[in-house]
């Protein structure tokens, strides 16, 4: 028998006890594993920018504009090249890491079709975030001229290190909204599932389908505290005598 809109939420009604039990528990355990667990992970950003290497020229120039289009995809590969992270790796020992990792920590990227070069590092430690991602911009800024033999790279905007950003691996409201809206899908499947395996008849609008005959009266579930005290002795009493029934 198919069920509408209406039978479904008759359904949902009667098991909205556990439907919210259950994303309750999902959400509980969502916030202890985010509090305790995962670590905040910060970003911070340095942007360079890629400008003419020729600075007594009035006008601007499409021809030098197009060049440093062109070199911006050089450079994002210099500063992730051996020359720079060792260099960097070398003079800051506070940083306590290795060529390769530093490596792995850069993330470099650019804007389609502009001269701006971005520098993010992440880090559980904010502060040192900053510290490698302006240390780094310092190093390709002072070796682009030896490299290039050019000096058109500058400092645009160094990693602020009074900012206070949110974490990058996803905030604790964001997790808790995930929880809720995955285990509220998980509760709604289970409770939807076990209804249709039910093979019980538990209404007139099912019974009258199944048997195909019309239902004439029905008899509620009587609870024994709905009872009267005295009819539930009399059942006792009766139920111990012997009894033969005859057709």
């Amino acid at each position: 028998m198919e069920k509408t809109i209406i039978d479904y939420l008759l359904i949902v009604r009667k098991k909205l006890w556990w439907i919210a039990l259950f994303v309750l528990l999902s959400c509980a355990v969502t916030f202890y594993v985010s509090q305790t667990f995962v670590q905040p992970v910060y970003q911070a950003n340095s942007k360079l920018l890629v400008n003419s290497a020729d600075k007594s020229a009035d006008a601007i120039d499409l021809n030098n504009v197009t060049m440093n289009l062109s070199l911006v995809e050089s450079y994002k590969a210099i500063i992730k090249s051996s020359k720079i992270v060792d260099e960097v790796a070398a003079a800051h020992p506070e940083f306590a890491l290795t060529p390769e990792k530093l490596a792995k920590k850069l993330k470099i990227s650019s804007v389609d079709k502009t001269q701006l070069i971005t520098i993010a590092v992440e880090d559980p430690d904010y502060g040192r975030a900053v510290a490698i991602a302006n240390a780094v911009a310092t190093t390709f800024i002072a070796d682009i001229p030896s490299l290039m033999n050019m000096n058109n790279v500058t400092m645009l905007a160094p990693a602020d290190p009074d900012k206070r950003p949110q974490p990058v691996n996803a905030s604790l409201a964001l997790n808790l909204a995930i929880s809720f809206l995955l285990s509220l899908m998980a509760a709604l499947g289970a409770v939807f599932f076990l209804e249709n395996i039910n093979d019980t008849i538990r209404s007139e609008k099912e019974a009258e389908f199944y048997v195909g005959l019309p239902v004439l009266a029905s008899i509620g579930a009587i609870k024994e505290h709905d009872v009267p005290r005295r009819m539930r002795v009399a059942s006792r009493e009766a139920g111990e005598q012997a009894y033969v029934a005859v057709k």
